[in-house]
């Protein structure tokens, strides 16, 4: 008799589990964006960082993230250490996606590591990388299966869909290599933390 009500209490446990989750990630989702209307990069975002951690996504250190902000599954999405991601950024991860330190975005970005086979129109996932000291400009598109290598320039309006180089600022529909960029990292601005 123990084992059938400890069996019964572990199968409404399970339930009610599946459907508290969506509810308590709806809430943590909404006190995250009511605190992103004022928050500024480097300050310490409590209730987004609650949003983060029960979501799965892993960070490594400050980061901003501006009011918008949606990922579509939970986990298979990191970000490094000084990263922000500005107003209204998408995040549709398939597969891993993967931005490194010192990360800017500004705002309207979308990554989506999701797409489709053209002949057979069969769904596949591929990761997406992001170096470090990669810039984005405004509504810029990552595609399935990009490398964006270390500082690189992304212009805004840009849809990458192909690797891009170390150093290089490409832009355009498709992001084209326009010029290489050479930065003095001791030069560089960096926040504080």
């Amino acid at each position: 008799m123990g084992n059938l009500i400890r069996d019964r209490l572990r199968a409404c446990h399970l339930s009610l589990r599946g459907h508290w989750e969506p509810l308590v990630s709806r809430l943590l989702y909404r006190a995250s964006e009511s605190e992103a209307i004022t928050l500024r990069p480097g300050k310490a975002a409590p209730w987004r960082e609650r949003y983060l951690n029960f979501r799965g996504i892993v960070h490594g250190g400050p980061y901003y993230i501006g009011r918008g902000f949606w990922m579509q599954n939970d986990g298979m999405f990191s970000f490094g250490k000084r990263c922000s991601f500005g107003e209204f950024a998408r995040i549709m991860n398939h597969a891993p996606i993967s931005v490194g330190d010192d990360f800017i975005a500004a705002t309207g970005l979308q990554i989506n590591s999701g797409d489709h086979d053209p002949s057979t129109m069969t769904p596949r996932s591929l990761p997406v990388t992001i170096g470090n000291r990669v810039w984005c400009g405004a509504n810029v598109t990552i595609l399935a299966g990009v490398v964006i290598s270390d500082d690189a320039v992304i212009g805004a309006g840009s849809l990458v869909r192909e690797n891009v180089a170390p150093n290089t600022i490409v832009a355009g529909v498709p992001a084209r290599p326009i010029r290489t960029v050479e930065r003095d990292t001791a030069k560089m601005w960096r926040w504080s933390p």
